[in-house]
């Protein structure tokens, strides 16, 4: 992903993060596709890998999509403030974010979000059981007419993103953090 000189450019590593979360978000075969994503629990923290559905570098946003019914709905509901957990085995590259987030549900958002969708990921919202709920078997009951209903849209605003490239000549880490309407950056040992 990165050259030793282009690594030394601070800069130039933020606009990195954010194309390649940019196809992260596009590319399903891209290591930052299926990012762990972390919410305070009820018994503590919760973690579990989502789908990233989009990165705006100009919004600082990062959106997933999720069941409305999902214990990690409740969890966005009581504590907004999250964290994700991206990794590039082949880039050497770990993201640590922090931001807040919201649910979108049933507003012209999510609405657009659904419509966007593709039929084959629009059939996750049609279960007529709640995510986590307990079943008397492990076969599906018979699904809704539509997952609209069910379907909801998390909206993160990021606040922080720590980067760590990992390399055989010596470990590079870095630190983002949105302070004052910009971005604050500062080198971090590894």
């Amino acid at each position: 992903m990165f050259e030793q000189d282009e690594s030394k450019n601070i800069d130039s590593i933020l606009i990195q993060i954010w194309i390649d979360l940019g196809h992260g978000a596009l590319k399903g075969r891209h290591p930052y596709h299926t990012p762990v994503l972390a919410t305070q629990g009820e018994n503590g923290p919760d973690a579990r890998t989502v789908v990233l559905r989009e990165a705006d570098f100009t919004r600082r946003r990062l959106i997933s999509h999720t069941d409305i019914r999902s214990p990690k709905v409740r969890d966005l509901r009581r504590h907004q403030s999250v964290a994700w957990l991206f990794y590039d085995r082949g880039g050497n590259t770990q993201l640590r974010i922090l931001g807040s987030a919201r649910v979108l549900h049933n507003d012209e958002r999510a609405r657009e979000r659904w419509e966007a969708s593709a039929a084959r990921s629009r059939e996750c919202y049609r279960a007529a059981l709640a995510p986590s709920t307990p079943a008397s078997s492990p076969t599906p009951p018979q699904p809704l007419e539509c997952g609209f209903e069910n379907f909801a849209v998390i909206d993160c605003q990021v606040e922080s993103v720590d980067w760590l490239y990992l390399q055989h000549s010596g470990h590079l880490r870095a630190r983002f953090t949105w302070q004052d309407d910009q971005w604050q950056s500062s080198w971090l040992a590894p």
